[in-house]
C-alpha cells in the first residue's frame, strides 16, 4: 500500500461544478440522473473514499508511532548496556582498597616481633625467657634477619647471651611481659593459663617492693624467674 501522505481529515471538498469534473458530471447524467442528483452522487462517493482513505492514515499513523517506540526503545536499551559497559571497564581500572572489619578495634600499641625461635617455643608451650619479648631482643631478631645465611640464628636455637629473667631491668621485664602475653593469646594458649599469667605479672609488678629499692626489685624479679620455671 502506497503511504498516505498527509492528513485526509485536513482535506475539503472539491468543487465538482468545476470544468476539472465536467466529464465525470456529465457521464452521470447520461445515465438518467438530474445535474443535482449526480453533483450529490459525486459528492457522496468522494465522501465515502475520504472515510476509507482517513482510516488507512490513522492504522498507518499507529504503525509509524509503534515503530517510533520500538526504535526509541532498542536505542535506549543500546545505551544502557553501553553505559553498564564503560562503568564496568571504569570499576576494572579503579584503584583497588582492601576491605575491613567495622566491628575491628585497630590496636594503639605496637607490638614488636620476637625470634622465630622464641615464637615456636611460644608455639610448643614451652619455656623461654622473657628477654626475646623485650625491646632489645625483638631489635635483635630483626637485625639477626638481615644477615646473609652465614650469620642468620638458625630458628632452632636461641641466642646464647639470652637474658635469664632475672637479669632483666625493671623496664625490659615489663615491657618483655606485655609482648609475651599477646603472643600467648595469639598461638592460642588456654584461657584459664592466659589468666593466671596476667594475674601473675600484674602482681608482680604492682608489688609494693618495687618502689623501695633497687634490691627489692631485684628480688621480684628472681621470684617471677623461679616461678614461671616451676610452672613450666
Amino acid at each position: 500500500m502506497n503511504r498516505i501522505l498527509t492528513d485526509l481529515a485536513l482535506e475539503a471538498q472539491p468543487n465538482f461544478e468545476f470544468p476539472a469534473y465536467a466529464a465525470w458530471l456529465n457521464a452521470i447524467i447520461t445515465g438518467g440522473l438530474t445535474r443535482e442528483e449526480a453533483l450529490a452522487q459525486m459528492a457522496e462517493g468522494w465522501k465515502l473514499e475520504r472515510q476509507e482513505r482517513i482510516t488507512l492514515w490513522i492504522q498507518q499513523s499507529e504503525e509509524d508511532l509503534r515503530l517510533q517506540r520500538e526504535q526509541e526503545e532498542q536505542e535506549r536499551t543500546a545505551k544502557e548496556a553501553e553505559a553498564a559497559e564503560e562503568l564496568r571497564e571504569a570499576e576494572k581500572k579503579k584503584p583497588k582498597i582492601n576491605d575491613f572489619d567495622v566491628e575491628a578495634v585497630v590496636a594503639d600499641v605496637l607490638i614488636p616481633r620476637p625470634s622465630q625461635y622464641a615464637l615456636q617455643k611460644i608455639k610448643s608451650m614451652e619455656y623461654v625467657e622473657l628477654w626475646y619479648f623485650s625491646p632489645e631482643g625483638c631489635w635483635e631478631a630483626s637485625e639477626s634477619s638481615r644477615t646473609d645465611g652465614r650469620r642468620f640464628i638458625r630458628l632452632g636455637k636461641g641466642r646464647r647471651k639470652a637474658l635469664q629473667d632475672h637479669d632483666l631491668s625493671w623496664r625490659q621485664f615489663d615491657m618483655a611481659k606485655t609482648s609475651f602475653l599477646v603472643h600467648i593469646d595469639k598461638n592460642g594458649w588456654p584461657d584459664k593459663h592466659q589468666q593466671a599469667l596476667a594475674l601473675f605479672f600484674t602482681l608482680i609488678t604492682n608489688h609494693e617492693h618495687r618502689v623501695q629499692s633497687l634490691q627489692c626489685k631485684k628480688t621480684l624479679l628472681r621470684y617471677a624467674g623461679f616461678v614461671r620455671r616451676e610452672w613450666h
